[in-house]
């Protein structure tokens, strides 16, 4: 069995102090056998306390000398054979763990895991005061190898932890003279603190942390001006949060029951918590027995508020009461005026709980309509001739409107048409019910203000030509642009085309006549080498089709008509890139928003190619804004 390295002397003044009876402690002289003294130091003694343990075994078995056959004192030496065992196994626990962790111990060392490997090491240091010297001795020499590794890394340690001070400081100085809220310099100060509290002890360690200090203390000097401000603030904020509650307190005091206002309480309330916020923040120490007495008064008052809140009900509750008997009154203009002032009355009470009052008011309200659906049943039957009336001329409004999507030409030549609606609305509303049609009669003022406005600016005989020769030459383009987009051959010789072409009334207007030109050039080359053309084609048609997008989107700004979704983004930038133009620019005039139209729709019309689906598309669209403008 191994033996311990614990000092002899404290076991024999533990021996003395369990000799000690209860009686001797306290003055009295009471000795105790050998046997008492074993009995009471022996279940105590730990298995760690080897000396101890020796000792008494030693005592017990002088006793057993003299009688070996006590029973006692056998179980007590069996006591004794337990605790040395339990040491042995605990001695060899001990050593295993220490044998055990030197292959660790190099891991970490070889890892460069200084902490960990410095806390092992220290570790073992300890354990190995508890072992035996024979052991003792061995594992220490186990160990010793890598004593050298450790005290180099502990080196480095300190060599890389002047280094990082050296960086903290660096850091610290450059804190100084950055200009940031001084709540943030505090932290990043404690920040940087904390960082140095970390590294532990390092070469030049006084010097280092003396000037670190001190650079400490001066890039805090703007934030103690913050704190101090703070903490002013934080003070008046606390007796601003006093007053409020001692002005909540003044007043739920002064409240009777039958005297609460409300609409009031409930405006002192809200405005009171508003401010409680908006008085914030306050010192740690004392919110909370504020934030008690904030919310004591606040129950209070909600107390008051809902005892008024009952009489409040009650009176509106009568109302109701009142107003059901008035729904079979034989004098309905009598009853009805009855009821009016039943609102009147309820409208005076003001507001109460939003869930009561919805409750009440459905009852009040449906006491009152049913009054006034007999009102309404009366007047009914009145009305049914007028709505016959204002069928017909919303009819004829229509119509007029319906004017305005016709094509210019057409349109040109429904003056007599319009002159013969317009009269017969005229006639069909009689003159003592004019009075009774004013939202139809607006309608049909805008709707012909916009039809004579339109007939002012409609083109001349000139313009419509100009259109008529571009859509012929724009229709026979394409039809042909259509089929090479869709992969399929023209039928049409590309000699058949020219002579169809040259065969065209002349575009009277050059500019048009140019685009034209050379879009029938195109189609020409295009019609020449149709498989080599058909990448071409296709890019053209894509690019042609998002100049037709920002076309459209362009003349639908200017005559402020919607865009569809798609093309949001685009309308957009362009109202974007109109701005940057410049503003104060003067809305358009209807003549100017029919000639942007016009042109927008010869443009469409010269330009090619375009899919059938695309030009439809941009055609649907272009009518749409001729009917918004």
């Amino acid at each position: 069995m191994t033996s311990s390295t614990q000092d002899p002397k404290p076991v024999e003044n533990s021996l003395r102090e369990q000799s000690k009876s209860p009686e001797a402690s306290a003055g009295v002289a009471a000795p105790m056998s050998e046997k008492e003294k074993l009995q009471r130091a022996i279940p105590g003694t730990s298995y760690r306390d080897l000396p101890t343990l020796t000792v008494l075994q030693a005592r017990i078995l002088a006793l057993l000398d003299d009688a070996n056959d006590d029973a006692e004192l056998l179980g007590l030496q069996e006591l004794l054979r337990e605790r040395m065992s339990q040491h042995e196994q605990w001695q060899k626990s001990i050593i295993g763990e220490v044998e055990s962790s030197v292959a660790q111990l190099e891991l970490l060392l070889t890892e460069g895991r200084l902490r960990e490997a410095q806390s092992l090491w220290d570790k073992n240091q300890n354990t190995l005061k508890r072992i035996g010297e024979t052991d003792q001795q061995r594992l220490q020499e186990l160990l010793q190898p890598h004593k050298a590794e450790l005290t180099k890394l502990l080196d480095w340690k300190r060599f890389a932890a002047s280094e990082k001070k050296r960086e903290l400081i660096e850091k610290m100085t450059a804190l100084i003279s950055e200009e940031i809220p001084p709540a943030t310099k505090a932290r990043q100060i404690r920040e940087l603190q904390d960082e140095w509290k970390l590294l532990g002890h390092s070469d030049d360690n006084d010097t280092l942390w003396v000037q670190f200090s001190e650079l400490s203390k001066t890039a805090f000097e703007p934030c103690k001006i913050y704190f101090k401000e703070r903490k002013e603030k934080q003070a008046a904020n606390l007796i601003a949060r006093t007053n409020i509650c001692e002005q909540l307190e003044a007043y739920v005091s002064s409240l009777q029951e039958s005297e609460v206002d409300l609409a009031e309480a409930a405006r002192l309330e809200q405005k009171a918590r508003a401010d409680w916020k908006t008085f914030a923040p306050v010192a740690q120490n004392k919110i909370k027995n504020l934030q008690s007495r904030f919310n004591k008064v606040l129950a209070d008052l909600k107390q008051q508020k809902r005892s008024a809140l009952l009489a409040h009900n009650a009176k509106k509750q009568a109302l109701i009461d009142q107003a059901k008997t008035l729904v079979d009154s034989e004098d309905l203009a009598a009853a009805i005026n009855t009821a009016k002032r039943l609102q009147s009355d309820w409208k005076s009470l003001g507001p109460g709980s939003f869930k009561d009052d919805r409750k009440l008011w459905s009852e009040f309200r449906a006491a009152c309509d049913a009054l006034f659906a007999r009102r309404d049943d009366q007047s009914r039957a009145q009305k049914q001739e007028s709505r016959k009336t204002n069928s017909a001329a919303r009819d004829l409004v229509r119509q007029i409107s319906d004017l305005l999507t016709l094509e210019d030409e057409a349109f040109i030549d429904s003056r007599a048409e319009y002159q013969k609606l317009r009269k017969s609305f005229r006639e069909t509303l009689a003159s003592d019910q004019k009075a009774n049609q004013k939202a139809l009669l607006e309608q049909f003022n805008k709707v012909t203000r916009r039809y004579e406005q339109r007939l002012k600016a409609a083109p001349d005989k000139k313009a419509l030509q100009l259109a008529q020769q571009i859509t012929q030459r724009a229709e026979l383009c394409r039809q042909a642009e259509e089929l090479l987009l869709a992969g399929r051959p023209v039928s049409e010789s590309e000699h058949t085309i020219k002579q169809q072409w040259s065969e065209l009334e002349p575009v009277s207007d050059a500019n048009w006549a140019t685009l034209l030109e050379q879009r029938f050039t195109q189609l020409l080359d295009w019609m020449a080498s149709p498989a080599d053309s058909a990448t071409s084609i296709a890019n053209a048609a894509r690019k042609l089709t998002e100049r037709m997008r920002e076309l459209c989107v362009d003349t639908e700004i200017i005559c402020g008509a919607d865009t569809p979704l798609e093309d949001k983004a685009i309308r957009m930038q362009q109202q974007l890139n109109q701005l940057q133009k410049g503003l104060g620019r003067l809305p358009p005039t209807l003549k100017e928003r029919l000639e942007k139209i016009q042109e927008a729709e010869m443009q469409l019309n010269c330009s090619g190619p375009l899919s059938a689906q695309s030009r439809s598309s941009f055609s649907q669209r272009l009518q749409k804004v001729r009917q918004k403008a």
